[in-house]
């Protein structure tokens, strides 16, 4: 590690004190160390040529392969320079989802050392990742926490001191977005625009 002071740099030297989990270092340094892990991933070329993409956000990283051997390549590559980092992969949280038409039993994908699951359904930032790539789920989910939101803010909305437009303007702060948290991404049904129109 170097120190850089009034634009000159100190000498190397090595640090093994640890930074604590709650001080904002600590997530810069892993962002950074994540990021670079990432990196020796080499995932080139663009969205349609690829056979593998990497989304990742803080810790949550989301491997997407063509094949089934991809993912485990990319997977125990991943878990390999993670290592080099000194970064280790949770066995127990890591999960994986195949998408196809035809209705796929859950089995376990076998990378080796370790099994993961097969899922048909998991969060990723919020958002409802399923099989069939249908947005009810989710959809359903935010209409509920639209209804939650409203519910704790109930004694606003039925109060007479305050004016139509304020509930208006309350309405359109607290709930709507709570309800269409992402909605830029979903793919209607009738059944589905009518439920939110409601709403």
């Amino acid at each position: 590690m170097k120190v850089k002071v009034n634009n000159n740099y100190s000498e190397w030297f090595e640090t093994k004190t640890e930074v604590k989990q709650e001080d904002t270092l600590s997530a810069l340094l892993f962002s950074v160390v994540l990021e670079s892990v990432i990196t020796n991933l080499e995932v080139r070329g663009n969205i349609t040529t690829r056979l593998k993409q990497i989304c990742a956000y803080a810790d949550e990283i989301i491997i997407i392969g063509r094949t089934k051997q991809i993912l485990i390549d990319t997977f125990c590559k991943l878990k390999y320079e993670a290592l080099n980092a000194g970064l280790i992969v949770n066995n127990n949280k890591t999960k994986y989802l195949f998408c196809a038409r035809k209705t796929i039993h859950p089995t376990y994908i076998n990378t080796g050392e370790e099994q993961s699951e097969q899922v048909n359904s998991f969060k990723y930032l919020e958002t409802m990742m399923n099989t069939d790539n249908s947005f009810e789920e989710q959809i359903k989910e935010r209409i509920a926490a639209g209804n939650r939101a409203y519910q704790v803010q109930k004694k606003l909305f039925s109060s007479k001191l305050i004016s139509r437009n304020v509930k208006l303007q309350l309405y359109n702060t607290l709930i709507r977005p709570t309800v269409t948290y992402d909605s830029e991404t979903w793919v209607l049904k009738e059944n589905m625009t009518i439920k939110l129109m409601i709403f």
